[in-house]
């Protein structure tokens, strides 16, 4: 399999194709009669309790799909190499700093690792506005858009595709896949690790979608590793868990997550560099946190969408 270039990538090119990606879904809406793989309202299958989990050889649509429909996620394990792995951390580490510096009026010039899309501004509903909200959102989590570097975006979409990840999503979703620029994330945990709130992500992304995140960790991390990873509800939830009680009105409180639990339990599984955490935008979750955590966890977020189904105000991207 091939290796992991940014390197060797043309920056200018590749500010283009990330720049024509946006542009494809810039007049185009979602399309209400593409059916629904997880139809809002259908009973939740509350007898699961265990998160699936399968090896990266035994991957597939049929697979993902059953997993989807029982449990809402599925755990891919060993999806990818740990040589990868590693210099995808090097690489999270000089966007982050790159977009600091930027955030600090050091804009620097367009290289590898920052070379934002000329017209990502003008893309978002509220434009310059929007932009510098999302950019200070992802700073304050250490985490920025993907699509910041579009070096590492088009060389992520070769390296997913060289992975068959492309074929698998097109057979999942029957159709062509796209993704979020918005939802497309690099991230490396602060410390100490904040409280975050359990969520769904429908809840702000709307739910006549059809969704698909792939969460990769990149080190070792959630259980007692040190490292936080995740708390989830391996369950299947078609719709979106009331936020009485949240802290915000597209979260949900401890007491809500633990009558959803009530019969499946919750987990807090350890990641290992590769593995691949599959999940839509029903799925209950969040990050974990508490002062055990003292390490840093790299991770990259990437939300798929079908290209005819997807939520137009987290920004479309043609694959």
């Amino acid at each position: 399999m091939s290796a992991l270039r940014f390197s060797e990538r043309d920056v200018t090119r590749d500010q283009a194709s990330v720049e024509s990606r946006l542009e494809t879904f810039r007049e185009i809406d979602k399309d209400p009669t593409t059916p629904l793989l997880v139809n809002t309202g259908q009973e939740d299958l509350g007898e699961c309790t265990e998160l699936p989990q399968i090896a990266a050889t035994d991957l597939c649509a049929d697979i993902l799909r059953n997993a989807m429909q029982q449990h809402g996620c599925l755990l891919v394990r060993g999806l990818f190499p740990d040589e990868a792995t590693t210099k995808l951390q090097r690489a999270i580490d000089n966007v982050l700093d790159a977009c600091e510096a930027n955030a600090a009026g050091n804009a620097p010039q367009p290289h590898t690792f920052f070379a934002p899309p000329q017209n990502l501004s003008s893309i978002m509903p509220r434009h310059e506005r929007e932009l510098g909200n999302t950019r200070s959102f992802h700073r304050e989590s250490g985490s920025a858009m993907c699509i910041e570097a579009p070096s590492i975006a088009e060389e992520l979409l070769r390296w997913y595709e060289l992975h068959e990840l492309k074929d698998l999503l097109t057979d999942y979703f029957g159709e062509k896949p796209c993704l979020s620029a918005k939802k497309w994330v690099l991230r490396r945990s602060r410390l100490p690790v904040a409280e975050a709130g359990w969520h769904q992500d429908g809840a702000f992304m709307g739910t006549d979608i059809n969704s698909l995140n792939m969460w990769l960790p990149l080190n070792v991390c959630g259980g007692s590793s040190g490292a936080p990873g995740l708390d989830i509800l391996p369950k299947r939830l078609s719709r979106i868990a009331s936020a009485d009680g949240a802290q915000f009105d597209w979260s949900v409180s401890t007491s809500q997550v633990q009558q959803e639990a009530a019969q499946t339990g919750l987990t807090s599984p350890e990641f290992a560099p590769g593995d691949a955490l599959f999940f839509d935008h029903f799925f209950l979750h969040r990050t974990q946190y508490g002062p055990e955590f003292s390490k840093v966890r790299y991770a990259i977020e990437t939300w798929f969408f079908g290209q005819s189904s997807f939520p137009k105000n987290q920004i479309p991207l043609a694959w």
